[in-house]
């Protein structure tokens, strides 16, 4: 499947959380809510299409500057990074040659997920799961990867 069709899907869906997970990854819920089947996460729901950033630099930007990013403290950019939160995601790119990540929203604001193409570090950029059951990726060395989220890597 083509990671270009996967990654547009995400586009006219609304991010109704934007988190912070393990290591201070940026993590945005969006799409339908599902809930968790484990018990120990009762009352608590996930998007039907879920990106995060790894262990990728990212930036929050408005037409005026840097909103928040990485650089801050967690509980300062977790706080800031709430305005995107209830907000339609307008547009999806990634640029070249950088393979820069731009997600855009529909009060104006762009999250930036930022790619070191030199680190041979051994964890994706970002990811996005998909309701299909898939996981787009992009690696380094500017590897993009679209497969299975529902069965174990071989």
């Amino acid at each position: 499947m083509d990671y270009k069709k996967e990654l547009q899907g995400i586009i006219g869906q609304i991010c109704w959380s934007a988190s912070l997970s393990y290591g201070d990854e940026l993590n945005l819920d969006i799409g339908g809510k599902i809930p968790y089947k484990q018990k120990v996460m009762a009352g608590k729901y996930k998007g039907e299409w879920i990106l995060g950033t790894r262990g990728s630099e990212w930036s929050l930007e408005s037409a005026s500057g840097i909103i928040t990013s990485t650089a801050e403290p967690a509980e300062v950019f977790e706080e800031k990074v709430k305005v995107i939160e209830d907000r339609t995601i307008t547009d999806v790119e990634t640029n070249y040659p950088d393979l820069v990540l731009i997600v855009g929203f529909s009060n104006g604001y762009q999250l930036k997920v930022f790619t070191d193409l030199e680190d041979d570090f051994d964890l994706s950029y970002w990811e996005l799961f998909t309701p299909n059951n898939r996981l787009v990726t992009l690696e380094p060395g500017g590897i993009w990867t679209n497969r299975r989220s529902d069965v174990p890597m071989t």
